[in-house]
């Protein structure tokens, strides 16, 4: 089992839709999850891969430092996605605009089936606004975003669920995902059970009412939400690139003149 955090008192899903910034339990088609709702104009969302000199940071108490000495508090993290044995980034990665990964349209490899599950995607933030769209539409749309992670498949795209998806399928993991919602807003997901792609794309599709979210990631996902009390067993977890969001600095006075 991964390290995703159980939440107790939570709202559900009946009121999952409304605010940003704020964790909620979400409870549909008789599975349970955890959702995380990013107010971009309040929160900084990061993309995390490596420290300043260049080791990986691998887990969410390294992360947490890592932040730590630049001032910031973390106020939530989720794996970024999928990547090699090597612990690179399979496809884009983009951190405060350096793309440290080209975005990958090749066909697969063994090993990361669901990367190349084809259409893909990448979610990204380019002017403050959070999108996903299809690798390959990606690369025309000339963006320059300040954060892209580039995961596979794609779970709603347009509002339409993945065409590879099966109702009755017997793939069952733990899964993870990012969402933006038809009025823009950003939203990421844990199941706190094995499910099918199916039900995942659903989750997104209705209560959360996603036009497009992506995959990042099967059994080896978790979620840090360290005002709650809880953090993953960084025994059990071990990722490339991780998703944190922390508050954004307030301005302060303006200077004298």
């Amino acid at each position: 089992m991964p390290g995703w955090l159980v939440l107790a008192g939570l709202l559900s899903v009946q009121t999952a839709l409304s605010w940003a910034g704020q964790a909620e339990r979400v409870r549909f088609a008789g599975l349970d999850f955890v959702a995380y709702w990013v107010d971009l104009e309040s929160d900084e969302l990061s993309l995390c891969w490596r420290d300043a000199a260049g080791k990986q940071l691998g887990t969410f108490t390294r992360l947490s430092e890592h932040l730590a000495a630049r001032s910031k508090e973390l106020k939530f993290a989720i794996n970024a996605g999928i990547y090699s044995r090597e612990g690179a980034p399979v496809g884009l990665h983009v951190e405060d605009g350096r793309t440290l990964r080209p975005l990958n349209l090749g066909d697969g490899e063994s090993g990361q089936w669901n990367f190349y599950l084809k259409p893909n995607g990448v979610f990204y933030v380019a002017e403050g606004k959070p999108g996903i769209a299809e690798s390959a539409q990606f690369a025309k749309l000339e963006l320059r975003p300040s954060l892209a992670c580039q995961s596979g498949p794609l779970l709603v795209s347009d509002g339409k669920i993945h065409p590879a998806f099966q109702p009755d399928s017997k793939n069952l993991h733990w899964r993870s995902g990012v969402g933006v919602t038809r009025d823009g807003r950003l939203v990421f997901a844990i199941s706190k059970q094995a499910l099918r792609f199916y039900d995942f794309a659903r989750l997104f599709k209705e209560p959360l009412r996603c036009d497009h979210a992506l995959y990042l990631d099967g059994d080896i996902c978790a979620i840090y939400l360290p005002e709650f009390g809880h953090r993953a067993d960084d025994t059990s977890t071990r990722f490339a690139g991780m998703f944190a969001v922390t508050a954004k600095p307030k301005a302060g006075p303006p200077s004298p003149k």
